[in-house]
């Protein structure tokens, strides 16, 4: 693993007799701190003192002590980074906390831990004061249900209040920073939020009491921390995860899917208790990215190439039915949700989802409804039943999340097959296991696979690690027969080996839609965004499907 920060170890007198200060600057920095993509950190450990200048902000050659610019952290003299501090791969601030990535060496994960960003021993002992204090007196507004966020708003306000009048002299800054942390730890998650607040989270574990958190980050992979929840403490998550939820978790309903908005980020939590998870409490969460990620930031990231973005913005403002499908955490969702950004802003979407996952989109016609998970026992909305009231609901575009079960495929293909266009995800790990999915455990009818117009796999090589891209794109294969839509089978046009656009069948999707529209070769509209695609890295990629429409149809798009 490559370290992005630079360890300079300090006297206990600081400059003074140091043999690495000249009269203007330190020659240790001048050495050391030539990169402003790395961190800077000087060690003080006779003060217990960390200081540092974090990855992007501009070249510091003086000390703490003799310049601003730099982020000092007290974290006593016994603390265990000045003993591991060598292997220090990276860190970077996450609101009020710093954190901190270790070098796994045999266990080869990353090891993670944060720190409280405090300055000295005197704001500690006072944070810690605070947390305690805090954590007993806490009690809901009577007559007002608070969501999470706003019951931690209100603490922090309570909090930084409480310090003013105690400590006036410390400045705003130090008492809103102080008051977030103290706050923070009233919550039974705050020991994790300085994992579930960054922004390069992608998803956290824990498979059970007394066991290692765990989480998954875009740069650094599988990341382990010292942090569990103990037996006593599952109740309070318990009744948490039910309050926020509004949901059932208990022996006769064991397992909860639910999303929480939190300080601004959206998770999506799933969980579940014994009987069902036979080491008690599990939970997993998912984190969405607060700038969620366009077709543009997928390419640039090897997500997808121009040629696969090319096929499939053409199928999206067609208004194909497609499912992309693939493993857990393959970045289904976040595909469909960029795809979902370029459709023209005058569709009226309607949305079916358990967890909201889908994004609000400026200027967009979207109507989001969310039904029950499949987890819970008491439903009172179906998924099912919603799929198929979209019939009246006049929908230019159906977007339905995951199809998870028998009911759901065989609502989709009744709802497509009354004329809706959908887009939707499913589990599997190829379009030929989706079809055999759908025919052998959904007992779909082989002759409906053909109301499908297109399905795109995406593959996580590796498990933990941030690396996914569109394995392969196939579109259906499809024919009449005595009058009745039949499916013949799938074709390739896109896959992630050769890269390039494969041969279109006769009787697959795209020549069977370019004939009904009387159009004599739709790869002149596919060629014309590749080119678009490569010829202009400023394209504007939510417009161009509505200039698409301008030619009479995205099929008939020439540049």
């Amino acid at each position: 693993m490559k370290h992005c920060v630079r360890i300079i170890q300090c006297s206990s007198n600081r400059c003074d007799n140091c043999s690495n200060q000249s009269e203007l600057e330190c020659q240790e920095l001048v050495s050391k701190n030539q990169d402003e993509k790395k961190s800077t950190i000087l060690i003080e450990k006779k003060r217990g003192l960390v200081h540092v200048r974090f990855s992007g902000n501009p070249i510091i050659l003086e000390p703490s002590w003799s310049t601003d610019g730099w982020e000092s952290i007290f974290i006593g003299k016994d603390n265990d980074l000045f003993h591991n501090v060598i292997d220090l791969v990276d860190i970077y601030r996450v609101g009020p906390y710093v954190s901190l990535f270790f070098d796994g060496q045999d266990c080869h994960l990353i090891r993670y831990a944060h720190l409280p960003v405090v300055g000295t021993a005197l704001e500690l002992s006072l944070l810690s004061d605070l947390a305690n204090d805090y954590r007993c007196s806490i009690s809901p507004v009577i007559g007002h249900r608070e969501s999470v966020t706003q019951q931690l708003e209100r603490v922090i306000t309570d909090i930084s209040n409480q310090i003013k009048e105690q400590i006036p002299e410390i400045k705003e800054n130090t008492r809103t920073r102080l008051a977030q942390i103290a706050a923070y730890r009233t919550n039974i998650l705050g020991r994790i939020f300085p994992i579930l607040l960054d922004e390069m989270t992608e998803e956290v574990y824990l498979d059970g009491p007394n066991t290692s958190i765990y989480f998954d980050h875009q740069k650094m992979g599988r990341c382990i921390t010292s942090s569990t929840y103990d037996e006593a403490e599952v109740p309070r998550i318990v009744t948490f995860l039910r309050s926020e939820s509004n949901l059932h978790l208990d022996r006769s309903n064991p397992s909860l899917k639910m999303e929480l908005i939190l300080l601004g980020s959206t998770l999506r939590l799933s969980a579940s208790v014994p009987p069902l998870s036979a080491d008690g409490l599990y939970l997993e969460i998912r984190r969405a990215r607060k700038q969620p990620f366009t077709i543009r930031k997928l390419i640039e990231n090897n997500t997808i190439t121009q040629e696969a973005a090319a096929i499939l913005l053409l199928a999206v403002a067609s208004r194909l039915n497609i499912t992309i499908t693939g493993g857990p955490g393959t970045g289904k969702t976040t595909l469909l949700n960029a795809l979902d950004r370029v459709t023209p802003r005058w569709w009226r979407k309607v949305y079916i989802e358990d967890a909201i996952e889908s994004r609000t989109l400026r200027n967009h016609h979207q109507v989001r409804l969310q039904v029950d998970p499949v987890d819970e026992q008491q439903k009172r909305l179906n998924k099912s039943e919603e799929i198929v009231k979209c019939l009246h609901r006049s929908p230019d575009y159906l977007i339905l999340g995951e199809i998870q079960t028998a009911e759901h495929s065989k609502a989709l293909f009744q709802a497509v097959a009354a004329g809706l266009h959908s887009i939707q995800t499913c589990h599997s790990d190829s379009a030929a296991s989706l079809v055999s999915r759908w025919i052998l455990g959904h007992n779909i009818e082989k002759s409906n696979l053909g109301l499908m117009d297109l399905i795109v796999t995406l593959e996580r090589p590796k498990p933990g690690e941030s690396i996914r891209y569109v394995k392969e794109i196939v579109e259906i294969r499809k024919g009449i027969e005595n009058g009745l839509l039949t499916f013949i089978g799938i074709n390739t046009v896109y896959d992630s080996i050769s890269k390039i656009v494969g041969h279109f069948a006769e009787d697959g999707t795209f020549r069977t839609l370019e004939r009904s529209l009387g159009i004599n070769n739709h790869e002149k509209a596919l060629y014309s965004l590749i080119t678009a695609f490569h010829n202009n890295e400023n394209l504007d990629l939510e417009k161009l499907s509505e200039n698409m429409w301008a030619y009479g149809h995205p099929m008939k798009f020439v540049l």
